[in-house]
């Protein structure tokens, strides 16, 4: 038995990293005798999206990472290196008290990852790192490319704090190109994949007219490609629909369809707490994104029988989608080719069929029992 501490800076979203984390913490409750606790910095008194299992300790701190678009770049830079402080401080306080043997945070936490190490070593604990997503999208220097200066003095600090990611003990990855990319930075890396949250539902008509898309609404899930690839689509085929499910911003994505014209075909719903029987009602899925960590999303669409289209990002689709079995893979961010693959399937509905009934294959490969016990046998070993 061990005491595993789990760091993530928020829960606050009903999406695919907040459910996959809940999921594999729970398993771990309801069949380890681990002793589990979670800390939060960023939660700020928000409810849980998704229930955890009564045996998990929470622990809050209330610290929040300045955004720089929210302030003058004095300003922005002082409340950084004051939520650092901050958090430095309440994080040893509280490795004093739980005592764990192991930390696991993702990287989320990416501008905070050289404290969680450096503290977690000073106490002998050993620490683990999650990637959820493209290594250089979790920099800090990632949303500082507007200016040149800055995007130059924060690329000097991400190398730092990649440097510090030598002493953890692995580094987690969810696809074989996403450990590659970590590769230079780290001694360890394994790779264990996310598995199937959802209980399936088959797909119950491949003749309905009605294409799905879930996932935050935000830059990297790509909807705004999506809704241009739907206007060359809606042309020819006016009848069908396009449901898309998530939290964030849907307002952008509003506008955009308002803007092409497409506001009677396209659908921008909220988040749903049953997306399998969506997936159930729908007879292809359509995965935009310009980056993934893994795609959970596709392999619960495909779970349920869905054929699915995805850009060939990284990382994930291409793990996943065997193409024209059951699927189709179209380069990335190719507006012109992924029009022209859903309009593939959308006409055949014998092949969407097909490759429907060959995507419900994917249970046996990220089957939740397989998966978690890859990360049991990682805490025993750490733990020995």
């Amino acid at each position: 038995m061990a005491k595993i501490l789990y760091i993530q800076d928020k829960m606050k979203n009903k999406a695919g990293m907040e459910r996959i984390l809940t999921a594999k913490i729970n398993y771990l409750a309801e069949h380890t005798d681990h002793q589990l606790f979670l800390l939060t910095y960023e939660q700020n008194g928000c409810p849980f999206p998704f229930e955890l299992n009564q045996a998990i300790h929470q622990i809050s701190i209330d610290n929040s990472i300045p955004l720089r678009k929210d302030y003058s770049l004095l300003i922005w830079f002082s409340k950084y290196l004051s939520a650092r402080k901050h958090f430095c401080h309440s994080l040893k306080e509280i490795l004093k008290n739980v005592k764990p043997e192991i930390v696991v945070c993702n990287v989320y936490s990416f501008a905070l990852l050289d404290i969680i190490i450096r503290i977690s070593s000073s106490y002998s604990i050993k620490t683990i790192i999650e990637s959820h997503t493209k290594v250089s999208s979790t920099f800090v220097s990632h949303k500082l490319k507007y200016n040149k200066v800055l995007y130059y003095l924060f690329q000097k600090w991400d190398k730092y704090i990649l440097y510090q990611l030598k002493s953890t003990s692995y580094v987690v990855a969810l696809t074989e190109q996403d450990a590659n990319d970590w590769q230079p930075y780290v001694n360890k890396v394994v790779i264990i994949p996310n598995f199937i949250t959802i209980v399936p539902k088959t797909v119950k008509n491949y003749s309905a007219k009605r294409v799905i898309s879930a996932g935050r609404y935000a830059y990297e899930k790509g909807y705004d490609s999506l809704l241009q690839a739907w206007t060359k689509v809606t042309e020819d085929y006016p009848e069908w629909e396009l449901h898309i499910y998530g939290d964030g911003e849907r307002d952008t994505y509003k506008h955009l369809s308002e803007q092409y014209r497409i506001t009677g075909s396209v659908f921008l719903h909220p988040s749903t707490p049953d997306i399998a029987e969506e997936f159930s009602n729908s007879s292809i899925f359509v995965m935009s994104s310009r980056y993934e960590g893994f795609g959970l999303v596709l392999v619960e669409a495909m779970s349920c029988g869905l054929p699915c289209i995805a850009f060939d990002c990284p990382y994930g689709p291409r793990n996943i989608i065997m193409n024209k079995h059951n699927g189709i893979l179209v380069d990335n961010q190719d507006i012109d080719q992924l029009s022209k693959a859903i309009e593939y399937l959308i006409h055949n509905v014998t092949i969407r069929e097909s490759y429907g009934r060959n995507a419900m294959n994917i249970i046996n490969k990220y089957n939740r029992e397989n998966i978690m016990n890859q990360w049991i046998t990682l805490f025993n070993n750490l733990n020995n």
